[in-house]
């Protein structure tokens, strides 16, 4: 099958990403469940992940569902909208998409560069655990998690599917978010005021940093 160029970018940003990520992610999961202070709960640890990958199919199959569409195919219309849109709207949120995609993967990778050896990927604090405030942890105070939502949102768009869009939106980012609340609560049980103050100076933006007016 003849791959369009939105597809072409889509994979190329992914597959850089994951080159870049992998350092970090090995030594990630070597440090899971070793902390001095572990949640064992599935809400918090497991269902985050979970429902990232689960949306990460559905995107995948949207792509599949796009790309047949192109050329004249037909696919199942729950996966993708691009039958209902014009060629120039298409276009355009096709490649807002991919503009999100892009920012996310620079928040995800980079979070997790940031955190450097206070990096797990389980919510917990580890032993000689310190206060990060280096990197993109100066501007969002989850990064990581901020960029895995707009990751999935930006894919969704790319592939102009509506719904794992709204999957993110009503289920894979309240998840993260709760786990964002968790970990902090974790974090000023370790730290205390220290912990607080950093908070204090990102106004608690866990996912949106202070100097864009919207957000959480």
């Amino acid at each position: 099958m003849h791959l369009n160029n939105i597809t072409i970018s889509t994979i190329t940003l992914v597959a850089a990403g994951a080159v870049l990520s992998f350092p970090v992610l090995y030594q990630g999961f070597q440090r899971r469940g070793k902390g001095v202070k572990y949640e064992q709960s599935f809400v918090i640890q497991r269902a985050p992940q979970y429902a990232s990958i689960a949306t990460i199919g559905l995107i995948f199959a949207s792509f599949l569902s796009f790309n047949h569409i192109l050329h004249g195919h037909l696919v199942v219309p729950l996966t993708t909208v691009a039958p209902l849109l014009p060629c120039f709207l298409r276009v355009a949120v096709s490649l807002l998409g991919v503009a999100v995609l892009f920012s996310g993967l620079v928040f995800m990778i980079g979070g997790w560069y940031s955190l450097g050896d206070c990096f797990t990927t389980d919510a917990e604090v580890l032993d000689k655990h310190t206060i990060r405030k280096n990197g993109l942890l100066q501007y969002v105070m989850h990064p990581a998690y901020s960029g895995i939502i707009q990751s999935l949102l930006g894919a969704s768009l790319a592939a102009l599917s509506l719904t794992s869009a709204l999957a993110v939106v009503f289920i894979v980012a309240p998840l993260w978010l709760n786990r964002a609340k968790y970990e902090e609560k974790l974090m000023l049980e370790a730290f205390g005021q220290s912990y607080s103050e950093y908070g204090e100076s990102l106004k608690w933006r866990r996912l949106i940093p202070p100097f864009i007016p919207i957000g959480i």
